[in-house]
């Protein structure tokens, strides 16, 4: 996942272990859903600066999309999130072989600032987001 957050450009690195995947979707019903992190350090599993981003589609078509941008160490706020913002997700490409799912789009528009998780997201303190991806996600069995 490469663009930019505000005015600086990232690269946003998906991780592998064996078969655990910062990467992976599953399959509820008819849709598809899809949980993508990426990390700065393209070695070290550390939230800070990660972008997450969760799809969820039926027949290749996008239902929903959220974005959330770590600050800190952690999954916790402040953090810049999609709830609050405007963003748009474009998908130019799904498709599923097996346990693998190519998915690639852009997403495009104004993350939120989030302080606390007590309080709502403020549009008016965000960051503008540019960000292209081209993933491969592995199916989460149970």
């Amino acid at each position: 996942m490469v663009g930019t957050l505000g005015e600086d450009e990232y690269a946003w690195f998906v991780l592998h272990q064996g078969d655990d995947s910062n990467a992976s979707f599953m399959e509820v019903g008819d849709q598809l859903k899809i949980e993508v992190t990426g990390f700065i350090d393209p070695v070290e599993w550390d939230a800070q600066q990660a972008l997450a981003m969760s799809l969820t589609l039926e027949n290749g078509v996008l239902l929903e999309a959220s974005v959330v941008q770590f600050m800190g160490e952690t999954a916790m706020p402040p953090l810049y999130t999609s709830e609050g913002g405007d963003i748009t997700v474009t998908l130019s490409h799904v498709e599923q072989a097996g346990r693998d799912l190519h998915v690639v789009g852009h997403i495009e528009g104004q993350l939120a600032l989030q302080y606390t998780l007590e309080s709502s997201p403020s549009a008016s303190e965000g960051v503008p987001l540019s960000v292209h991806f081209d993933i491969t996600a592995q199916k989460v069995e149970f």
